[in-house]
């Protein structure tokens, strides 16, 4: 019997990059169809899935005429024959079990009331589980109070850290959670000559260079909370070079504050990250809420020292001394101080292995086809009746 995995998001964000690389151990590893449905104005989704296609002939592609909304959940309410237009083409398909590859709850959440409906298994691949107003979401309360009943639809859920088992759990889901790390490529993200590769991206020598990569963007990535901190502390600001690399819509606010405060720093285009975790001393991630960010694994990999917001996979991962409270830029200018007049100690050989044994890409790979069989061979034991859903338009 085939899988079949589910994408209706419009943008191809950091869960479709692991997803994908599931979705391909999970080719390498078996010969069943698998069918990919994903929405039809995802261009970047299609396209790496076409290229995946041509190396495994076993998948399908099929590009569905909708795509999820900033409000799906209240969507499903007002336009509930969609829910019966996706069931009969899961009846159509027929998949022993459903993947619905969800960013958030919201995302591809159509999918789990059609498997539902039409009476299929269906697992949700769930990096961030967080609510609406923790992300900062427009009306994010008022959306949250139509997400709540989201949770319990899944049959099973795959999320990536065990900070986001447990915010399952807080959300109401009580189907069992497998949790797979995500993983990064460690032949790539390696210790190297940092004097070298700071020459190669035209960065000082000498000072100590905190990094933030990642979308611009203050409202997720906070940004300026290392600006902040680094200002509010006269031995850090006389210490210490930052440096940002990415784009996104607070790019120039970013240039301005660096400038306000008189600050030593440079904004970089997205380049190679590889040697400029080298180049670094530390990365810092001041984020309102994460997944288990690639950037930090990659960085510990590289032998980089990490600091991050006491929360999420951060959380899971990184020791005390190298978190931070969040949104408190004493907090971090504190943390940053301490470990500067420490010498600056590398993260121990310790971490730094466990994220190059567990969690590359081999071993994501593994992890994720480990659950997706396991889950598409004990769920199916129990066949399922249709079951309506509550809007009674459908």
């Amino acid at each position: 019997m085939s899988l079949l995995f589910y994408d209706d998001s419009p943008v191809f964000g950091g869960h479709e990059v692991m997803a994908l690389a599931g979705l391909e151990a999970t080719l390498r590893s078996t010969t069943r169809p698998i069918i990919f449905l994903a929405a039809h104005n995802n261009e970047k989704l299609l396209t790496k899935l076409a290229e995946i296609s041509a190396r495994h002939a076993h998948l399908t592609i099929s590009a569905i005429p909708w795509s999820s909304s900033r409000f799906e959940a209240i969507r499903h309410r007002l336009k509930p024959a969609r829910i019966r237009t996706l069931a009969d083409m899961l009846t159509h398909h027929a998949p022993q079990l459903i993947v619905a590859i969800q960013g958030n709850i919201e995302h591809s959440s159509l999918v789990l009331h059609a498997a539902r409906l039409a009476g299929f298994r269906c697992a949700s691949y769930i990096p961030v589980p967080h609510t609406n107003e923790q992300m900062g979401a427009k009306l994010g309360k008022f959306r949250d109070f139509f997400c709540h009943n989201l949770f319990s639809l899944p049959h099973a859920f795959i999320t990536i850290t065990d900070e986001m088992a447990k915010m399952l759990q807080l959300r109401g889901a009580t189907s069992p959670i497998h949790v797979v790390y995500n993983g990064i490529d460690t032949q790539r993200f390696t210790k190297g000559d940092s004097t070298a590769a700071r020459l190669q991206l035209s960065l000082p020598t000498e000072a100590c260079l905190l990094g933030v990569i990642g979308r611009i963007e203050f409202r997720q990535k906070q940004q300026h909370r290392l600006i902040e901190a680094v200002a509010s502390d006269p031995f850090l600001a006389s210490q210490c070079h930052l440096v940002f690399a990415g784009d996104g819509p607070d790019a120039d606010s970013l240039k301005r504050l660096l400038s306000s405060h008189s600050l030593r720093g440079s904004v970089l285009a997205w380049c190679d990250t590889a040697p400029l975790y080298q180049a670094l001393d530390a990365l810092v991630i001041p984020s309102r809420y994460e997944g288990l960010p690639l950037v930090m694994l990659e960085a510990l990999a590289s032998g980089t020292s990490v600091f991050g917001s006491d929360r999420d996979g951060m959380k899971d991962l990184l020791p005390a001394e190298r978190r931070f409270h969040p949104d408190d830029t004493a907090s971090l200018a504190s943390t940053l101080t301490t470990w500067i007049k420490a010498g600056r100690p590398a993260p121990t050989t310790t971490l730094v292995q466990r994220v190059r044994d567990t969690m590359s890409l081999e071993a994501f790979g593994n992890s994720f086809y480990h659950a997706i069989d396991q889950l598409s061979s004990s769920i199916s034991c129990f066949p399922l009746e249709p079951q309506p859903t509550n809007f009674s338009e459908v």
